[in-house]
C-alpha cells in the first residue's frame, strides 16, 4: 500500500510542471501578447495578426496614417520573436525582442 507522503510529493510535482508554461519566452507568445508587442516596438495605434506557419502576419496602422504589413516569426528554442514591418509609404523596419 502506498503511502500519501509517497504520493503527494509526486503528485504536486506533476501538477506544478504541467500548469508552468514559459508565459515570458516570446516565442510561445499567442496572438494578443505579440500584437502588443508589435504596437510598443513600431510605435503603433492598430495592429491585426492572424496565426502563420513560425507565427504571425497582419497589418498595423501608425500615428501619421501609414500602414504595415507585418510579418513575425517565432523562435521558442532560442526565446525569440522577429519581425518585418514594411510600409505603404516605403518605410521597412525590421526587429525582433528576446529573452536570455
Amino acid at each position: 500500500m502506498l503511502r500519501f507522503s509517497t504520493v503527494l510529493p509526486c503528485l504536486l510535482t506533476l501538477l506544478l510542471a504541467a500548469g508552468c508554461a514559459d508565459t515570458n519566452n516570446p516565442g510561445t507568445w499567442d496572438q494578443a501578447k505579440v500584437a502588443t508587442q508589435m504596437k510598443s516596438s513600431l510605435k503603433l495605434t492598430e495592429v491585426s495578426l492572424s496565426p502563420a506557419a513560425g507565427g504571425f502576419s497582419g497589418t498595423g496602422k501608425a500615428e501619421d496614417g501609414e500602414t504595415y504589413k507585418i510579418t513575425v516569426t517565432q523562435d521558442p528554442a532560442n526565446k525569440r520573436l522577429d519581425w518585418k514591418a514594411e510600409g505603404d509609404r516605403g518605410s521597412n523596419e525590421d526587429g525582433s525582442y528576446s529573452i536570455e
